[in-house]
């Protein structure tokens, strides 16, 4: 299995486990590190996505989802410093 392939399937693993513990929201601040877990969101239909540029706004975003819908929010960012 190429290195491609095998975080393809770890990041519909994760996916499957969001949607069983009824994450309905994914905020997403598209990185390339990150890149295999937003493209898997992105397919995903049971998700709602919403995509910022910017990781704090995106949490913030993320925070008045999570309190208006009283649901957990999933965040996908990718790593370094703002």
């Amino acid at each position: 299995m190429s290195v491609s392939a095998f975080n393809r399937r770890w990041a519909a693993v994760i996916l499957e486990a969001l949607t069983r513990h009824g994450v309905r929201h994914i905020c997403i601040a598209p990185g390339s590190r990150s890149t295999p877990l937003t493209l898997a969101a992105a397919e995903n239909s049971a998700f709602i996505h919403h995509t910022h540029f910017d990781e704090r706004g995106l949490g913030h975003l993320a925070l008045g989802l999570a309190k208006v819908s009283k649901q957990p929010v999933a965040v996908i960012v990718t790593s370094g410093t703002a």
